[in-house]
């Protein structure tokens, strides 16, 4: 496995030649958040596994210029570089959603086709100065807390009930430890600047979303994600918001297949 050094992510990548996928997953997550996918996956991609700063293996980080998310979706681009890739295939869960799309949008000559999963902050309206002081505060509650301010979190994995069993624990312990200064800057330099309403439509690279249609609150980004962009492909599976852990096998296989039919 080789790392990319010199990065705010932390991407290691297999050593096969299979095409390339990028999995970069959401926020109080990390590598372990593909767990039940790695194996399908790896028979036909070389995969390319990234975690967010202060998350799982990768170094803390809370410069605002760093995180925010073009600079973020920069270093994506940075990786592809450094790891001699013309072009190549990315998925982003949730919160990394926005930051994979926007990957897409900034270099799409890259990308041969890209997956996203339920991400609530991706298409929600442009911020305002009473979002923006929401966000603030909430970050700010997070910084002066600690471990139990994360748990608190509504994206904690402690809140995954569909979760199997033992891959819930993995998935606590690794939010548990993640560094609080740097959630709280993703939450305060990161997530107001995510929404990417105004530009989704522009998006050139083919697309799949994989929808997890039982998170209410996600379906009328659905919708509007078919309207800004009606050549997108949707597949609906009867899960919530970490579809690809509620749904694995039945994700990986929309994924397979779409990717397939975009070829490098």
């Amino acid at each position: 496995m080789i790392r990319v050094k010199g990065l705010s992510l932390d991407i290691r990548a297999d050593l096969t030649d299979l095409p390339p996928l990028l999995l970069l997953h959401g926020l109080l997550s990390s590598r372990n958040h593909w767990a039940l996918n790695q194996q399908r996956l790896r028979r036909h991609f070389r995969l390319i596994v990234a975690e967010l700063p202060g998350h799982g293996r990768a170094a803390p980080c809370t410069d605002a210029a760093k995180l925010h998310p073009d600079a973020l979706a920069h270093e994506i681009d940075a990786a592809r570089r450094a790891l001699g890739l013309r072009r190549w295939y990315v998925c982003g869960q949730s919160f990394a959603s926005g930051i994979t799309l926007r990957h897409a949008l900034q270099c799409p000559d890259t990308v041969a086709a890209q997956v996203w999963t339920n991400g609530n902050r991706v298409l929600a309206p442009a911020p305002t100065a009473v979002s923006r002081a929401r966000d603030a505060a909430q970050a700010d509650a997070v910084a002066a807390g600690d471990v139990q301010a994360l748990r608190a979190l509504p994206f904690h994995p402690v809140h995954g009930r569909r979760f199997p069993d033992d891959l819930r624990v993995r998935l606590v312990e690794d939010a548990d430890g993640c560094d609080i200064a740097t959630v709280a800057a993703l939450m305060r330099h990161t997530l107001p600047d995510m929404p990417l309403r105004a530009r989704f439509g522009q998006t050139r690279v083919p697309t799949l979303l994989v929808n997890g249609r039982l998170e209410s609150r996600f379906q009328p980004s659905r919708a509007f994600a078919v309207e800004a962009l009606p050549e997108m492909a949707v597949t609906d599976l009867p899960g919530g918001h970490a579809i690809n852990i509620e749904r694995p096998e039945a994700f990986d296989e929309a994924v397979i297949a779409f990717l397939a039919a975009h070829p490098l």
